[in-house]
């Protein structure tokens, strides 16, 4: 393998998000859920199929959510709620982008396009535009965000240096290559969220709160 880059350590990441699971289904209500989608399901397929054809490989945007967490978890600054879930996100190999709700598209609307109108007592939005934080808590609404993965690049002959002599080679590295790495990473995005949310509410002190009823 890649050693730390190696997507075999995201197998530790899930076998603890799926205690982090178990404890936050039996202890917290409301229970986090959480669900991926791979960006261009449609498309996807012909262009992998293009790139195995051609021995190369394809990158890819998932998507995730997580449903019913209530507010104010996190922190107004240094560990607001983005800051800690793109800290861990960033953790799983190949992850270089993550972005909530609108993301860059708020870089390219006036700020009229980007209010949020509150639709019910219970905090709802009518657009959810923040991605369900506003500064650095969680708001009641879904968290939604997206992270780019990119493609594997170790395969076949690449041009490096040696480093003793200077001199410029070809480096034919050993192994295999998936053609489209991001299509393996929901379930492994989804260990990673548990195991923020759990530990927010443990330092929240909130472990224990009372069942809601829906």
């Amino acid at each position: 393998g890649g050693g730390a880059f190696s997507g075999r350590l995201t197998a530790a990441l899930v076998a603890a998000g799926t205690v982090a699971k178990r404890a936050l289904d039996s202890m917290i209500e409301p229970r986090v859920t959480f669900s991926a989608q791979l960006f261009g399901e449609e498309a996807l397929d012909s262009r992998l199929a293009e790139a195995i054809q051609a021995g190369d490989s394809i990158g890819g945007i998932v998507e995730g959510r997580i449903e019913r967490l209530p507010a104010a978890l996190g922190e107004p600054f240094f560990d607001s709620l983005e800051g800690l879930l793109a800290h861990a996100l960033f953790a799983i190999p190949g992850v270089k982008g993550v972005e909530f709700g609108l993301g860059f598209e708020f870089a390219r609307r006036m700020g009229v396009e980007c209010r949020d109108a509150i639709e019910s007592v219970d905090g709802a939005l009518r657009h959810n535009h923040s991605g369900g934080i506003d500064g650095g808590l969680s708001n009641s609404n879904p968290i939604v965000f997206r992270i780019a993965v990119k493609p594997a690049v170790s395969f076949g002959a690449l041009e490096t240096v040696n480093l003793k002599t200077g001199a410029r080679q070809i480096l034919e590295p050993n192994g295999r290559h998936d053609a489209c790495f991001a299509r393996r990473l929901p379930v492994v995005v989804e260990a990673v969220c548990a195991l923020v949310v759990i530990d927010l509410f443990r330092l929240s002190g909130r472990m224990g709160e009372a069942v809601v009823e829906e």
